[in-house]
């Protein structure tokens, strides 16, 4: 961003460009295709937010992290679904962005609802907070959900039943030398079968991510 356009970016929210933030480049990634030619630009909105390098690489390619290095994890279950949560990284660098993976499993016989459901019913989710604090969950990229009707009722559903992958990116925004970051992972969904709907749960996760020392 030059500096005139940031001046104008200020402008509209009534804030003063600072000395500071004169002549500062924010981060760009250009992603090539095999003949060189730019195909998709990934423009940071913060000059102190990096990605991981598994985070990026995912993204770009838009497939599963790096499976082969040292990753951290959790893993939680009720009667009805299980749920593991995995990291692209064994540690965590100040204002650096890291992906989280959720593996979803649902018991045979058993769906749990989507994202997005009517009023009164509970929807997958997933809320994210930080021992310290300073953690921020990105936008979901949630798996395509199957429609779903129950009989005798007006509403529209969609559910998810088997497994489903779904990825995350965090941006761990604490000082450096902060220590160990507890990272606090909430999923909360309603499990139905043909013929009964449970109430409403939750499985928590903790995951203990140790700072990586200076390079």
């Amino acid at each position: 961003m030059l500096d005139e356009d940031l001046e104008a970016h200020h402008a509209v929210f009534g804030v003063a460009t600072r000395p500071e933030q004169q002549g500062v480049a924010y981060p760009m990634t250009f992603v090539l295709d095999e003949r060189g030619r730019v195909v998709r630009k990934i423009v940071e909105e913060n000059y102190r937010v990096r990605n991981s390098s598994g985070w990026l690489v995912a993204d770009v390619a838009n497939a599963p992290g790096d499976e082969s290095g040292p990753r951290l994890g959790a893993s939680g279950a009720r009667s009805t679904i299980t749920v593991r949560a995995r990291l692209d990284a064994p540690a965590y660098f100040a204002f650096q962005r890291l992906r989280l993976e959720l593996e979803l499993t649902v018991a045979p016989g058993w769906h749990v609802y989507g994202p997005e459901v009517p009023p009164g019913y509970t929807g997958l989710s997933l809320g994210v907070s930080s021992v310290p604090e300073g953690v921020r969950l990105g936008p979901i990229a949630w798996p395509a959900a199957r429609p779903f009707r129950v009989a005798g009722l007006a509403e529209d559903f969609t559910v998810y039943d088997g497994t489903i992958r779904i990825a995350a990116p965090l941006e761990v925004r604490v000082p450096r030398s902060s220590g160990p970051l507890r990272l606090e992972l909430a999923i909360a969904f309603q499990a139905c079968s043909s013929s009964e709907c449970l109430p409403p749960d939750a499985i928590a996760l903790a995951i203990d991510v140790p700072e990586a020392p200076v390079p």
